[in-house]
């Protein structure tokens, strides 16, 4: 536990110092609030007016945009967590010390957590602040919504950190994961053309399935709480397979 606490440090005075995080963090806050005002949800069959347009005290037009939103945040966070690593040499000295790969892995995933949850938390809550003056909010599904993000953005991050471990470049880790995250959440839109099996399949791979049509109305259903942490298992196994095996070449 010492040794991921102090990758985790590490990770985070990393984050603190780079501009592509701080960037990130402004465009993921302009634009979440920009469409929850001016533009609503209008993709799939589960349409939300923005919020200036429907006049209602409610921020679903704003959570339903995060998972599609987290496919870009998340690759952004985590492409370097590796990637930036190996390109300048740092992995070598980092793996020679005595700490585990799962220790490295660990207090990598956690660093980017930990900001990724702050974000969203500066995100929703000053919003919820302002809306509910304007009218009765429900604040159950505000922090069904908000603890939804928190476990929603933990599996997009263990994929992140996966293809940052396999890509010798930031840019190819970003593509790729922003790829698999978009073939992920894009999944349920294709249901109405899929024969039974491969929609049933699709709609329970689908990230946003398993926030926006439950947590987001203030219900926390147990299977869509072990989605996410499969998700997040699975990405950081395989991530620590991939450390583990360069340590030993």
């Amino acid at each position: 536990m010492r040794r991921t606490v102090a990758v985790y440090r590490r990770e985070l005075a990393a984050y603190m110092d780079s501009p592509v995080a701080w960037v990130t963090t402004v465009l993921f806050v302009l634009v979440l609030h920009g469409v929850f005002f001016f533009k609503g949800y209008p993709l799939g069959a589960r349409q939300v007016p923005a919020f200036w347009e429907g006049r209602t005290a409610s921020l679903q037009a704003l959570f339903a945009w995060l998972p599609l939103l987290f496919v870009l945040l998340a690759p952004a966070l985590t492409m370097g967590a590796w990637a930036e690593e190996r390109r300048s040499g740092t992995e070598e000295l980092l793996l020679t010390q005595p700490l585990r790969a799962r220790d490295c892995v660990l207090g990598k995933f956690l660093a980017a957590w930990s900001i990724t949850a702050i974000l969203s938390a500066v995100c929703v809550l000053p919003l919820a602040l302002v809306v509910s003056r304007l009218g009765p909010l429900d604040w159950g599904t505000v922090w069904g919504g908000l603890l939804g993000a928190f476990f929603l953005s933990a599996g997009c991050l263990a994929i992140g950190l996966f293809f940052s471990a396999v890509s010798q470049e930031q840019l190819l880790s970003f593509l790729l994961s922003v790829a698999v995250l978009l073939i992920l959440w894009s999944a349920s839109l294709f249901v109405d053309v899929l024969p039974p099996v491969l929609a049933e399949v699709a709609w329970y791979a689908s990230p946003s399935v398993h926030y926006v049509d439950t947590v987001t109305r203030g219900m926390l259903d147990a299977r869509d709480v072990l989605y996410h942490g499969l998700l997040v298992l699975l990405g950081l196994y395989l991530t620590v397979a991939v450390v583990e095996g360069r340590r030993w070449r």
